[in-house]
């Protein structure tokens, strides 16, 4: 019998790649596996599509080999299997070694797989010969024999791979055993014991179709069963009818294409009326291993469609050697578009622009008065608030890095006129921001501030509008933009969810994958795009600087290219890429798809096409 620690050491490798990884680096042929996966890695994020990835499961014999030949001719689709070609030679090897190793070989190949379905066409549908629930239903019915949560739950960094910016659908096929045994004794070749185990024994094959019912996939997905009895027309026309209705009822979640990640909640101002206070002293970057965790859920985010990240607190340079690692990390091995930091600029040092400034792109100083007294009056700082300002904008012009500036418009900075200042200072931006109450931050009984008497009506908001209207790089906003507008990741990693005039945090990326917790941030994509989040965020400038308004800003922004596109090696595998709009299907199938606002064209009539199946 295995022992505890043999039982904890097998489940370990279903976590994640690199756990995977680490039990085939004890293998000459797994290291060979390992710098495959890590040459193939795809960090470049999906866009969103209505055509789907379809991906079937099931026991050998059940005929899925047969439907997805059915189903690539019908939808014109790109046929995958796992584990993908990169590994296919590898293979032989894996199939006789030992256990762990040869689950390691099949759980690295779903990573391979899962990263070459993001180099592909998005408007081209694709078939996955088996995936990850064959991985974990397998060793759960054989290595386990019984169920453990670890194994049945999708790791979170797999999860994250697949290009959720469109349909994934789970389709287990099921058959009568008499049917499925008849049809393996049928093949030619060897029979794995397995199989045999399978054929000969009732509680394995419960044990198999148990397991396959109890796998957690992520957040929008399921397993479907599907009854693979019957002649091939039935079974091509059951699996046709799932993917319609799938497809139709497909909602994609928005991108995370900026975020802003409240990385410590510790600060050496007291600013009466922030809204992200002292409440903790955690901050996950301070140890290795923490480091390690956060720059892997960051790289996540990026898989997940994250190109600009924001650093902000809190004060971030309170941590100036974590922040320089995470901003190198960002644009090195990230290659995000924009890495930006919001600071209230105390403790900025020229040394430190001078060495990492290269990886930075924007940096934005809050100030919320030119008047000192002011400054002091709100917390800003200790009299050399502006001093230090001017400081900042040197550095930054010297660096190359685009200088922004962050003003809060209170009851006590409303009627001040902070127009001269702004052009002196030629910030690429100036966002203006209406103060704003949420419930356990700067207001009610647990908040450490109370910001009450300094928020202004929105009356007052735009008459500071009004007054600064002829500043070309002012870009405002009120309380309803900003709410729902920001992603906003706090220091456990949670994206902070303020619909309801509170911070109510969602689970953490340490524990779930970001489809997962993006469905509870609350994010308002569109508003996200009319506050003008998206502009010209990389490091050439552009702005006051250089006399270019807000309005250049967008159109620029507009024409960047967001998601960039790694050159696909699988398109050269003799499949020509169609749209979905192209693609060839039953008549019903088509006018659901078409319901659905997917033009589909039918080149068959239903009959013909059930006919040459059967």
């Amino acid at each position: 019998m295995p022992t505890v620690l043999q039982d904890m050491s097998k489940i370990a490798m279903f976590r994640s790649a690199e756990a995977a990884c680490s039990v085939l680096e004890h293998d000459p042929r797994g290291r060979e596996a390992v710098a495959i996966w890590h040459r193939l890695q795809v960090e470049a994020p999906t866009t969103q599509s209505t055509s789907p990835v379809l991906i079937l499961e099931g026991a050998d014999g059940v005929g899925k080999s047969t439907l997805a030949r059915n189903l690539q001719q019908s939808l014109q689709a790109l046929l995958l299997k796992t584990p993908p070609t990169e590994l296919e030679h590898l293979r032989h090897h894996f199939d006789a070694a030992d256990p762990q190793l040869r689950r390691a070989f099949y759980l690295l190949g779903n990573y391979v797989c899962a990263a070459s379905l993001r180099q592909l066409e998005p408007t081209q549908p694709v078939l996955v010969d088996r995936f990850w629930p064959s991985s974990a239903a397998y060793a759960l019915t054989y290595d386990f024999q019984c169920e453990h949560p670890e194994i049945s739950r999708m790791p979170t960094d797999l999860a994250d791979l697949l290009p959720f910016g469109r349909p994934v659908i789970f389709l287990v096929m099921t058959l009568p055993e008499e049917a499925r045994s008849r049809r393996v004794r049928a093949r030619p070749g060897a029979i794995t014991s397995e199989e045999e185990a399978l054929e000969r024994h009732e509680a394995v094959r419960e044990r198999l179709a148990r397991a396959y019912s109890t796998l957690q996939l992520p957040e929008g997905q399921a397993m479907h069963f599907l009854d693979a009895s019957g002649s091939e027309g039935d079974v091509l026309e059951r699996a046709l009818a799932l993917v319609e209705a799938q497809v139709k009822n497909f909602h994609a979640m928005p991108v995370p294409l900026s975020v802003n990640w409240h990385y410590t909640r510790q600060c050496n101002y007291t600013c009466k009326f922030c809204f992200h206070t002292a409440k903790t002293s955690f901050f996950l970057p301070q140890t290795k291993e923490g480091m390690d965790e956060a720059k892997q859920c960051l790289r996540r985010l990026h898989w997940a469609g994250m190109q600009k990240l924001n650093f902000s607190g809190g004060e971030p340079f309170l941590h100036e050697k974590e922040l320089a690692e995470l901003c190198r990390f960002c644009k090195e091995e990230l290659e995000l578009q924009s890495v930006s930091i919001v600071s209230n600029g105390s403790k900025i040092t020229e040394d430190w622009i001078r060495k990492n400034g290269t990886y930075v792109d924007i940096l934005a100083i809050s100030c919320d008065s030119f008047q000192e007294e002011t400054n002091l009056k709100i917390g800003r700082g200790r009299g050399s608030h502006l001093q230090q300002l001017e400081s900042i904008r040197k550095w930054c012009e010297e660096a190359s890095i685009k200088f922004k500036v962050n003003t809060v418009v209170n009851a006590l900075n409303v009627n001040e006129d902070m127009g001269s200042f702004i052009r002196q200072l030629k910030p690429v931006r100036w966002k203006v921001f209406q103060c704003l109450l949420l419930e356990g931050e700067n207001a009610g009984e647990e908040a450490l501030r109370n910001a009450q008497k300094l928020t202004v009506s929105s009356d007052d908001f735009k008459g500071f509008l009004a007054r600064h209207s002829q500043i070309d790089c002012l870009v405002p906003e009120d309380n309803e933009t900003m709410k729902d507008s920001y992603l906003i990741l706090d220091e456990y990693m949670r994206f902070l969810n303020c619909t309801g005039g509170a911070k109510k945090p969602t689970e953490s990326l340490r524990d779930v994958p970001v489809i997962t917790a993006l469905k509870g941030a609350g994010f308002d994509s569109k508003m996200f795009h009319t506050r003008l989040g998206v502009y010209d965020w990389t490091r050439q400038r552009a702005g006051c600087a250089d006399g270019g308004d807000v309005e250049d800003l967008a159109g620029r922004a507009r024409r960047l290219t967001p998601f960039r596109r790694t050159p696909c090696p699988l398109a050269a595998r003799g499949n020509t890429l169609r749209s979905w709009g192209q693609v060839h299907i039953f008549a019903a199938a088509a006018a659901a798809l078409a319901a659905a606002g997917l033009a589909a064209v039918v080149s068959n009539s239903r009959s013909s096409r059930i006919l040459s199946a059967r």
